[in-house]
């Protein structure tokens, strides 16, 4: 028999994976009857803790989870360093955890609680209602880091996603631009959907044809996807969420003899290292990685000296964003 999880006792005993997580690290929070019954079940289906993870839950240092989908991410790496830079300033613990499998939620999100972290950032943009009600029955802070929470219970630190789509897309228009493509991601991230309908706007208010397609995040797909894109047709501008993504497009592009900027104009929305390394260097939308990580552990910080709630009136801290003009558009 596989050893119980954490979710197990829960289910047994009629309760949350919070409580739970209390009755293990914090039992006087938690009722004499609960904790009686779940440190029962707990001893009749031989659930042992996992030990590193009680180990820190006994220090008394502060300990803060970040949880990514992937680290492979250029943009992952960055704000992973903001994070800890900030940490360290308060002398944080910092656990990093990492699910790029949608079908272990449950198991994975049960690891995280286990692990008797004090708060959670949470960098997965790509949000099932399975994994917002695991978030939902988490017993400490989670902030949402450039991404965007569902609802107004978590707050969440990035840039106005929609606005900026909306900015550089009017921009590109007032240069003489009216063939502008807008190529989104294949799986469905909230900070994605929201630069779609900034541009979208941006389009309309113009009286121009939104023109959008979707792409996988797998370079190997990309580069056939666009090339065959390229084949039938050639925007004035193309306009991709993804810094690599925008490079594999702007690469399929001179492939076939396409002069960027001069035939194609290429714009990315991240502004990580890839963009000064691709020839010609790519336009971008700055999203400032580094400084969400870095204001994210500062508002988590508040979180979890002052409680839970975050402000419904301003859940969602805005960070600066700027345009950086380079040599794959045109003035």
């Amino acid at each position: 028999m596989s050893q119980p999880k954490i979710y197990d006792i829960a289910g047994a005993a009629g309760v949350s994976l919070a409580t739970v997580s209390r009755v293990l690290n914090h039992p006087e929070k938690v009722k004499k009857e609960t904790r009686e019954r779940v440190l029962r079940i707990i001893r009749e289906k031989g659930y042992k803790p996992n030990a590193n993870a009680r180990g820190l839950a006994s220090r008394r240092s502060t300990t803060v989870a970040i949880v990514v989908p992937k680290l492979t991410r250029a943009s992952v790496a960055e704000m992973i360093q903001g994070v800890s830079d900030s940490a360290q300033k308060y002398g944080y613990t910092i656990r990093l955890f990492v699910n790029d499998d949608p079908t272990r939620a449950k198991d994975f999100w049960a690891e995280v609680i286990a692990s008797s972290v004090d708060g959670i950032l949470f960098l997965n943009d790509e949000m099932t209602q399975e994994v917002y009600e695991l978030v939902k029955n988490t017993p400490v802070p989670v902030l949402f880091i450039n991404s965007v929470a569902k609802g107004e219970q978590f707050g969440s630190v990035g840039i106005d996603y929609q606005g900026c789509a909306y900015q550089i897309t009017e921009e590109m228009i007032r240069r003489g631009n009216k063939d502008i493509l807008f190529v989104s991601n294949e799986r469905v991230y909230s900070v994605n959907i929201l630069m779609e309908k900034g541009y979208h706007a941006a389009m309309v208010a113009n009286g121009l044809e939104p023109k959008i397609i979707y792409s996988s995040g797998e370079l190997a797909v990309n580069e056939k996807f666009f090339s065959e894109y390229l084949d039938h047709h050639v925007p004035e501008v193309a306009m991709l969420v993804r810094d690599s993504m925008a490079i594999s497009f702007m690469n399929s592009a001179i492939r076939k003899g396409i002069k960027v900027p001069d035939q194609l104009q290429v714009i990315g929305f991240q502004n990580t290292r890839y963009a000064l390394l691709a020839n010609p260097k790519l336009t971008c939308v700055e999203i400032p990685i580094y400084e969400i990580g870095n204001q994210a552990m500062e508002v988590l910080t508040k979180l979890m000296k002052e409680g839970l709630t975050v402000d419904s009136d301003n859940p969602h801290l805005l960070v600066d964003y700027k345009i950086i003009w380079r040599e794959t558009t045109r003035n």
